[in-house]
C-alpha cells in the first residue's frame, strides 16, 4: 500500500521539526527508564563535567539572555556656548542653545530607556546536553548540571525561562536554542517530574503534534495526564 502523503495545505516538515520529533523520543526513553545508553552519542571539543564519562546527545547553537538594565538612569552632555555680538552673534547665540537643549533632551531620554530592565543577549554559542545537565561553549565553556537548575518553564517555542544557583549567585536566563524543549524535558525529568508542563504534554509548541500527524510522523511520546 503506498505511504498516505501529507496535505498539501500542510506546512512543510523542517530541521526543527526533526529536532521536535527527536526531543520526544528521548522524552520517551526517560520516562520509561530506558537504558540511555543506546542513544547515539555527540562529540564535542571539550570533555563533559557534570559526571565522569559524561556523553552528549544533542548539540545545536544557542542564545543566553538575562534580564537587566543597560544603564542607571544617569547622563551628561558637554555642549560648547558660543559668544557673539550683534544680530548674527545672537542667532548664534540662540542657535547653541537650542542644539543644547535639544542634545540634553535626547541624553535624558536615552538615559531613562537605558534603565528600563529588559532581556540582554549575554552569551552565544553552542549548547551541548546530555542526560546530567548542559554545556554552554562561547567559546569557555559553563557546565551546568541539573541540580543547579532551581526552576525552568518553557515560555515561547525553542525558548526556555531558566533559574539556577552560580558560582557568583542566582541567575535567570531566557535559553533560546532549537533544544530548549529538550532541556527542559530532561531537566524536568529529573528534578521535577510533577512539573505541570510535563505531566500535561504542553512542553510541546501547540498544534506542532497535530502537524506531526499531518506528516504521519507522529513521534512516541511519554505519557501525559492531569497533575494528581
Amino acid at each position: 500500500m503506498a505511504k498516505k502523503q501529507p496535505s498539501p495545505t500542510a506546512p512543510p516538515w523542517t530541521y526543527r521539526d526533526d529536532v521536535l520529533s527527536y526531543t520526544c523520543h528521548l522524552a520517551a526513553l526517560l520516562a520509561g527508564d530506558a537504558d540511555l545508553s543506546q542513544v547515539e552519542e555527540v562529540l564535542a571539543p571539550f570533555p563533559g563535567r557534570n559526571v565522569a564519562g559524561e556523553r552528549f546527545w544533542a548539540a545545536g547553537s544557542v542564545v543566553v539572555s538575562d534580564y537587566r538594565a543597560l544603564g542607571d538612569g544617569s547622563w551628561s552632555v558637554s555642549t560648547p556656548f558660543v559668544f557673539g555680538t550683534g544680530a548674527v552673534g545672537a542667532g548664534l547665540v540662540a542657535g547653541s542653545l537650542v542644539g543644547g537643549a535639544i542634545a540634553r533632551s535626547r541624553a535624558r531620554q536615552a538615559a531613562a530607556a537605558a534603565a528600563v530592565p529588559r532581556w540582554v543577549p549575554i552569551e552565544q554559542g553552542g549548547i551541548y546536553l546530555s542526560p546530567h545537565g548542559f554545556h554552554l561553549y562561547t567559546p569557555r565553556v559553563l557546565a551546568w548540571s541539573w541540580n543547579s537548575i532551581t526552576g525552568a518553564t518553557m515560555v515561547a517555542p525553542a525558548v526556555a525561562h531558566v533559574t539556577g544557583d552560580s558560582k557568583n549567585g542566582p541567575v535567570s536566563w531566557l535559553i533560546q536554542s532549537e533544544w530548549a524543549e529538550l532541556l527542559f524535558v530532561t531537566w524536568a525529568n529529573a528534578m521535577h517530574p510533577r512539573h505541570p508542563q510535563l505531566v500535561t504534554g504542553q512542553w510541546l509548541p501547540p498544534g506542532w503534534v497535530e502537524h506531526a500527524q499531518r506528516h504521519q510522523r507522529v513521534p512516541a511520546l511519554p505519557p501525559a495526564g492531569p497533575v494528581t
